[in-house]
C-alpha cells in the first residue's frame, strides 16, 4: 500500500479513498487469478510498480487531451487500461483483447470491480470499426507499418495513439520506419516512481 500511496504522490495524482480501494481490488483480483491466466510475471511491491504506477504515469497527460472515448489495444490483463479506468469514471473505455482467456479474466474484473465505464471487446485490433479519441497501447507491438496503420485507422478526426514505450532509442528507429504514414509525433519522458527502466509517451496522429 505504501508504495502505491508514494508513488500516486510522486507522479501528483489526486486520489479518493474509493479509488484507492478499487486499484487494492484490482492488484487483488489479478494476484488471484495470475496462476490461472499468466498475466504478469511479478508480485508485490514489483508488480505494482511494474504495471500499477506504470499504467497510471500517464493520467495526467491524458487528462489533457481529455478524451471521451478511449481504446486500450492488446488489453492482456487490463494495463493501462483498467487502472486508468478507476481514475477516468467519466470516459468510456473499450479494452480490446483477442484471447478468450483473458477476456474472462477481464469480465470477471470489472465486475468485480463495478466498473461501468469499461466494455471488454473480444476481438483482433484488426476487426474493430469504431473510433476513438485516443488509443493507448502497452507492451503491445513494434509500430511497424501494418499495426501502425490499424491503430491509425481507429482515430477519429481529432484522434491521437497514446503509446506506452521504453528506450529512446528504440522509440526513433520505430518512427523512422513508420514516417510516411504520421502526420505528427511527441516522445515523452517520463519517470515512473521507484522504476529505474527508462519510459517514454509516444503520441502519434
Amino acid at each position: 500500500m505504501s508504495v502505491l500511496i508514494d508513488g500516486l504522490k510522486s507522479l501528483n495524482i489526486d486520489y479518493s479513498n474509493e479509488q484507492l480501494e478499487l486499484i487494492n481490488d484490482y492488484i487483488d483480483e489479478v494476484m488471484l487469478f495470475n496462476p490461472k491466466y499468466g498475466l504478469v510475471n511479478a508480485s508485490g511491491d514489483t508488480f505494482v510498480i511494474k504495471h500499477i504506477l506504470d499504467s497510471l504515469s500517464g493520467v495526467l497527460s491524458i487528462k489533457e487531451f481529455g478524451p471521451k472515448k478511449i481504446a486500450d489495444v492488446g488489453s492482456g490483463g487490463g494495463f493501462p487500461g483498467i487502472p486508468l479506468a478507476i481514475f477516468f469514471p467519466e470516459v468510456e473505455f473499450h479494452l480490446i483483447e483477442r484471447s478468450g482467456k483473458r477476456c474472462n479474466f477481464l469480465r470477471n474484473a470489472v465486475l468485480t470491480l463495478g466498473l461501468k465505464n469499461v466494455i471488454i471487446r473480444e476481438s483482433a485490433v484488426e476487426d474493430i470499426t469504431e473510433r476513438f479519441d485516443l488509443v493507448t497501447f502497452r507492451a503491445f507491438t513494434p509500430m511497424e507499418v501494418p499495426i501502425t496503420e490499424c491503430l491509425l485507422s481507429l482515430l477519429n478526426n481529432n484522434g491521437q495513439i497514446f503509446a506506452y514505450k521504453g528506450r529512446k532509442e528504440t522509440i526513433v528507429e520505430e518512427l523512422n520506419v513508420i514516417a510516411s504514414l504520421i502526420s505528427f509525433s511527441d516522445i515523452i519522458p517520463v519517470k515512473v516512481p521507484f522504476l529505474v527502466d527508462e519510459r517514454h509517451f509516444l503520441i502519434l496522429k
